[in-house]
C-alpha cells in the first residue's frame, strides 16, 4: 500500500475496509441531515453550520475510525456481521466528530491558517465575514464561528455514539473508553498549551514534557481509545485489551514524531499542512527539544530568536531546519520513529488471542502512521 491509502493490501480485507468507509459516510450524512433539520427549525442562519461541518469533515482518510474498526476485528476473531459493522461505523463517526471539535478549536489556539491543504475552519469564516460585509472584526468573528461549531462536533459525537447498539455491558465498556477518549485528549491539550508557555514544570526535562503532551493528546485519540472502544464493542478480555494498548502507545507515539517530522521535511502539497508551521507556532516539540539540546550557544540564540514567531521569514525558517538537520535531531526522531514501529509490530505478531484478519488491519494502519521511509530524512 501506499503512504496515501489505509487500506490493507489484502483484497478481502479491502472489500471490508471499503464497506466500513460507506457506512461511515451513510452515518454521518444520516447524522448531520437530522442536526440540520433541527437546526433549521431555529433559523435558516444556524442550519448553515451543519454545512459547515459537513464540508470540513470532507478528505479525512478517517484513520481513526478505523484503528475502531479494525480493533473490533480483532477481538471477535472473524469477520463482522452487517449489525456489527453499523456499530462500529457509528462509533467511528462519533470519533470523527470529535477530532473534527479538536482541530477546530487546536487551529484556533495555534493560529493555524491551513488545515488538510484547505484554510482552517476560523480562517473560512473571517473570509465569510468579509464578503458579507458584517458588522466587527472578522477575527473574532472566525474564532468564535470555530469554538461553536466545535463544541457542537463534540456534542453531536456523543450523541451519535449513545445510538451504538449491542449488549449492554459491551456498549457501556465501550462507552466508558469513549468517555476517556474526550477526557485525554482534552487534558493532553491542556498540557500542550501550558508546555508552550514553558509552565509543565512536573515534566523532568523539555523532551519528557513533549513526550507527554503526545501521551495524552495524540495518542488517545488517535490510537489507543479508537482501538479500545472498537475491542471493547465486540467484547475482548482485559489482557486482549492490555495487549491492544501497549500497542497503540508505541505506534501513537510514532505517529506523533512523524507528523513533527512533517512540518520540517514534508511536502505541503501531500500533508496539507505548511513547512515551517511548527516553528512559527512555536510547538515545543521533541524534536525541538532534542536540536536545543544537541546544539551551541549559537544555535540556541537562533532558536529563541525564531521560534513562535509569526513574522519569521522563509530564510529564518530554513536556517532552524538546517539545525534541526545539523545536530542530528531529524535524524534521532526519524530513527525513533521506526524503533517504536518495530516494537509495536513484535507486539502485534504476539496478540494470538486476536484474530488474524483484524490484526492485519491494524498492521496496515500503523504501517502508514508510522511511515518514513518515504520521507526524506
Amino acid at each position: 500500500m501506499t503512504s496515501a491509502d489505509p487500506r490493507p493490501e489484502d483484497a478481502h480485507l479491502q472489500d471490508l475496509d471499503e464497506l466500513l468507509v460507506a457506512r461511515i459516510g451513510e452515518t454521518t450524512r444520516a447524522e448531520l441531515s437530522s442536526r440540520r433539520e433541527q437546526l433549521a427549525q431555529i433559523s435558516p442562519e444556524a442550519a448553515e453550520l451543519v454545512d459547515a461541518l459537513q464540508g470540513y469533515l470532507e478528505g479525512g482518510k478517517l484513520l481513526r475510525p478505523r484503528f475502531c474498526f479494525w480493533g473490533g476485528v480483532a477481538a471477535l476473531g472473524r469477520e463482522p456481521s452487517d449489525i456489527e459493522i453499523d456499530a462500529l461505523a457509528r462509533y467511528g463517526t462519533g470519533i470523527e466528530l470529535v477530532q473534527a471539535a479538536a482541530l477546530m478549536h487546536d487551529d484556533v489556539i495555534d493560529h493555524s491558517p491551513v488545515r488538510r491543504g484547505r484554510p482552517a475552519l476560523h480562517v473560512q469564516s473571517q473570509a465569510q465575514h468579509r464578503d458579507r460585509s458584517l458588522a466587527g472584526s472578522a477575527e473574532d468573528y472566525g474564532v468564535a464561528v470555530a469554538i461553536v461549531l466545535g463544541d457542537l462536533a463534540l456534542s453531536w459525537a456523543e450523541q451519535t455514539a449513545a445510538g451504538v447498539q449491542g449488549g449492554p455491558a459491551e456498549v457501556a465498556a465501550a462507552h466508558r473508553e469513549f468517555d476517556a477518549l474526550r477526557t485525554e485528549v482534552m487534558s493532553g491539550q491542556y498540557l500542550d498549551i501550558l508546555h508552550q508557555a514553558g509552565g509543565y514544570a512536573s515534566a523532568p526535562d523539555a523532551e519528557q514534557a513533549a513526550l507527554s503532551v503526545i501521551r495524552w493528546k495524540t495518542v488517545p485519540y488517535t490510537v489507543l481509545r479508537p482501538v479500545r472502544i472498537g475491542a471493547a464493542l465486540q467484547g475482548a478480555p482485559e489482557p486482549a485489551l492490555e495487549k491492544l494498548s501497549t500497542w497503540a502507545i508505541e505506534v501513537g507515539t510514532a505517529f506523533q514524531l512523524r507528523d513533527d517530522l512533517l512540518s520540517v521535511i514534508g511536502v505541503p502539497d501531500q500533508t496539507g499542512k505548511p513547512i515551517g508551521g511548527d516553528i512559527v507556532e512555536g510547538k515545543r516539540t521533541v524534536l525541538l527539544a532534542r536540536t536545543e539540546s544537541a546544539t551551541d550557544v549559537g544555535g540556541r540564540a537562533l532558536l529563541n530568536s525564531v521560534v513562535g514567531r509569526a513574522d519569521a521569514s522563509e530564510e529564518e525558517i530554513a536556517a532552524v531546519h538546517e539545525l534541526m538537520h545539523s545536530t542530528g535531531a531529524v535524524a534521532s526522531v526519524a530513527q525513533e520513529v521506526r524503533e517504536r514501529a518495530a516494537r509495536g509490530r513484535t507486539l502485534l505478531d504476539e496478540a494470538t488471542m486476536l484474530g488474524d484478519a483484524g490484526r492485519s488491519g491494524l498492521a496496515a494502519l500503523a504501517a502508514l502512521a508510522t511511515d518514513v521511509e518515504s520521507l526524506t530524512v
